[in-house]
């Protein structure tokens, strides 16, 4: 044999074996969040509250689904719009696996946001959102539990939007104003990594 064409074959064949390698450790590393991680992640405070059509919801239910959660208000005109605006974009970049995402809008202002205010709001986005309402009493403890500051009745809220996984665990967060790229590029990695 020629130890030319040894070398040369050689040489090929340890390029590849080093490419392979390189993509094994780059594919094995762990990627990061566009989202701010929640680091260990923290079971999401369960509250009951009653959506657009007049139905009972418990975070609970949707065990088994990631849950976008959003706090605002139905007569918004910048950010609430913005944001579900944001979080349908996000859905539909996913696909088929947008059925594992559950988006729910939850009121700042519950003297004025009724359920039909809250669907006429939600309907201009994706009609499987949930606008969830309810008593002043039921609403401060889970802003609260959020870390959500509300004033002016309502209209100046905190405007971040809590991503919570199957486990029912906050695992990330996505500060004002965030990208549909963003919010479904993790979701994506998380789904890979159940």
């Amino acid at each position: 044999m020629d130890k030319r064409f040894f070398w040369t074959v050689t040489g090929i064949l340890l390029v590849v074996a080093l490419a392979a390698s390189v993509a094994t450790v780059l594919v094995r590393m762990p990627q990061a969040f566009a989202g701010s991680v929640i680091n260990p992640p923290t079971l999401a405070s369960d509250f009951t509250l009653t959506n657009q059509t007049g139905g009972t919801v418990h975070l609970s239910d949707y065990r088994g689904k990631y849950v976008l959660l959003f706090f605002g208000y139905s007569h918004c005109t910048d950010q609430c719009p913005a944001t579900m605006a944001v979080l349908t974009q996000a859905r539909s970049e996913l696909g088929a696996q947008a059925d594992n995402v559950q988006v729910l809008f939850v009121s700042t202002d519950p003297a004025t946001d009724t359920q039909q205010s809250m669907g006429v709001f939600l309907a201009r986005f994706d009609p499987t959102f949930l606008g969830l309402t309810g008593s002043m009493a039921q609403l401060q403890p889970i802003w609260k539990d959020y870390g959500v500051t509300v004033q002016d009745g309502g209209e100046t809220h905190s405007s971040y939007t809590y991503l919570i996984d199957p486990s029912g665990n906050l695992r990330l967060t996505y500060a004002y104003p965030s990208t549909p790229e963003e919010i479904s590029g993790d979701l994506k990695l998380l789904f890979r990594k159940n």
